[in-house]
């Protein structure tokens, strides 16, 4: 028997063989399909642990193909059965629907109102996917959900050409698979589309570096770097090419190559970041001059460095949340992360070390903000899990064995939580989802146990790819099932359920009739009701902007108290306590709809005449 030491040194030669110029050969993966798969090493014949090349494997592309299809079927098949939640997904839909319905795609609009927190790239796809498909949660959701699926596609690929189909396997499978990567795939914000962007710079410019990469692969792959980085910035701000520039500056310095500094700064690449960036902010800035200064100053200095955003964290916020994220495979990321600093030169490069350095970068960047939000770490998390697909040989049961129990522990976890979730004191408040939602719960963490638990019976006779493989699809379809469940909650998140009931499902409210929006702001209202509302009384992040349009703005109650009696027809959303404010106040009111969290009333009688919407405006 062969000792622990040799097995290791046989591993790493093994990856010297598969790192190579020749491993991206079609020939060469065409050998191992054919069960080539046997290579001398120490002197001995072995079976190569890279690639499962048995009947067992699921590295094969029937099976694959078939894999990828469900896997689109599940993550695209969800996204319209909960409500927009407020603040995030109301918001960015409510903006792109404005933007859409105004047709001004240059200066974003959230309630009327200049908005100009984020850059438009998101807004931009939404609107398209609107004016597509029309306005609801699938088409919402339409963005994150694209953006995320590419990325692992993208990773399942190159992955898949570089290191061999295992590799390719793991590395989309277990990207699909984090806990983080679905949720953030899943829910509308902005964070994932940056993560895409950031990964497609940061495989591209390993390509550039690649052994066998042709003075002409590598000046196209630098001008996808470029172009990627303008993407990111459009899509989130300046972190778009900071990130990637702060990381790259930390390598250089770690491997004192100052070439690799110079090899990135490509006249081309530099042009098409350019091209590509600079048209909006030049647009924008023109037909708003505050522009620069809410944009640049306050949203991304301040914000980093002001704690008035009300966002705080300890120091180990984002190790924590990073944790959770990659799970069901944080275990196997010690182990990766000894193999990717000690892993050897690849070209000019050495690809593990930069893709831990580019985490370790966005985690400590983050960390230091003085405004944290749990998504803000997704653009570290593909590194990551590109490291535990590409680390050692040896070490992929140990991962398959480790993801499984904690697969199997988080099955017991979730049953445990379900039996006490309605007990929980700060959850009452959401109303009949505490008690509606424990048997998501159940079947999400019965899936997870017994899944779990026949895997591991079956192990011995199931290849370690398809077992990780297994363990994936099984945390993907628990979390769709969480995922899905939390459509119980939308009468608290979500003012999709209140609106139906007296507008109808999809249609608008007439944009005539005044409509008010007291003393709260829930962004999922305006976009249920496809038009904007007057605010009273709160600004929330609409400050800046009633601050260029206050007209729109009404910031005494006693000022909404007397323009309500003076209207005719009138219409208005508020909390329960604001209602009872006014209802012991006097003034006319009647219920159209409540929930949990909201009232909407109308001025006079409802419905007005027997109908189930007011009066269109002419």
């Amino acid at each position: 028997m062969p000792t622990t030491a040799a097995r290791d040194n046989e591993a790493r030669a093994i990856q010297q063989f598969f790192r190579g110029p020749h491993a991206s050969s079609p020939k060469f993966h065409a050998r191992l399909l054919a069960g080539a798969h046997r290579t001398p090493v120490m002197n001995n014949s072995i079976d190569l642990p890279i690639f499962d090349a048995d009947h067992r494997s699921i590295a094969s592309r029937p099976a694959l193909a078939a894999l990828a299809l469900m896997l689109f079927a599940v993550w695209f098949g969800a996204l319209e059965t909960r409500g927009l939640f407020w603040p995030d997904e109301g918001r960015y839909a409510e903006i792109a629907r404005e933007m859409q319905a105004s047709g001004d795609y240059v200066t974003p609009r959230l309630n009327g109102l200049k908005y100009f927190e984020k850059p438009p790239l998101q807004y931009w796809f939404s609107a398209l996917a609107f004016a597509a498909f029309g306005a609801d949660e699938w088409s919402a959701r339409l963005w994150p959900a694209t953006t995320g699926f590419i990325i692992v596609v993208l990773s399942a690929a190159l992955w898949w050409r570089w290191r061999g189909p295992d590799a390719g396997v793991l590395a989309g499978s277990m990207l699909a698979s984090a806990w983080g990567v679905l949720l953030g795939a899943q829910i509308l914000t902005l964070d994932i589309g940056l993560t895409l962007f950031h990964s497609i710079a940061l495989l591209a410019f390993i390509a550039a570096h690649r052994p066998d990469a042709t003075p002409t692969t590598r000046s196209w792959m630098m001008i996808v770097v470029w172009a990627a980085m303008a993407l990111a910035v459009l899509a989130k701000g300046l972190v778009g090419i900071f990130l990637p520039g702060l990381a790259l500056l930390v390598y250089a310095a770690i491997e004192r190559d100052v070439a690799v500094i110079r090899s990135a700064f490509t006249l081309p690449g530099i042009v098409v970041f350019f091209v590509l960036a600079l048209p909006w902010f030049v647009l924008v800035q023109r037909a708003n001059p505050e522009f620069f200064d809410l944009f640049f100053v306050q949203e991304h200095f301040r914000r980093y460095l002001d704690s008035g955003h009300n966002r705080p964290g300890r120091w180990w916020y984002f190790i924590a949340i990073g944790a959770a994220f990659l799970l069901p495979w944080t275990p196997a990321l010690p182990g990766a992360i000894r193999d990717a600093w000690h892993a050897p030169r690849w070209g000019t490069l050495r690809p593990e070390r930069l893709l831990l350095v580019w985490a370790v970068v966005v985690t400590v960047f983050f960390s230091l903000s003085r405004s944290k939000l749990p998504f803000y770490i997704l653009p570290a998390l593909p590194a990551l899990v590109w490291l535990m697909a590409i680390a050692s040989p040896s070490r992929r049961p140990r991962i398959a064995r480790d993801a499984l129990i904690t697969t199997i522990i988080g099955g017991v976890a979730l049953i445990g939580a379900a039996t006490q979730f309605d007990a929980i004191p700060k959850l009452r408040d959401l109303g009949e989802g505490v008690t509606a939602y424990p048997p998501f719960m159940f079947a999400a963490g019965g899936l997870c146990f017994a899944g779990g638990a026949i895997l591991a019976a079956l192990s011995r006779r199931i290849a370690v790819t398809t077992r990780i493989a297994a363990v994936a699809a099984i945390n993907v379809a628990a979390l769709q099932i969480l995922l899905t469940g939390t459509y119980v909650f939308d009468a608290y998140f979500s003012a999709e359920r209140a609106i139906d009931t007296f507008l109808g499902e999809k249609e608008a409210f007439p944009a005539a009739p005044p409509f008010f929006s007291v003393g709260m702001l829930d962004q999922s209202v305006m976009f249920y009701l496809g038009r904007p509302v007057t605010q009273v009384d709160t600004k929330g992040e609409l400050a800046d902007g009633i601050a260029a349009e206050p007209e729109k703005f009404i910031a005494q109650r006693s000022d909404f108290e007397q323009k309500w009696r003076s209207l005719d027809e009138a219409y208005a959303v508020m909390s329960p306590e604001t209602y009872r404010e006014l209802q012991s106040a006097g003034l006319p009111m009647s219920v159209m709809a409540t929930d949990p969290r909201r009232i909407f009333v109308a001025r006079g009688r409802w419905p007005p005449g027997g109908a189930k919407t007011p009066a269109k405006a002419p």
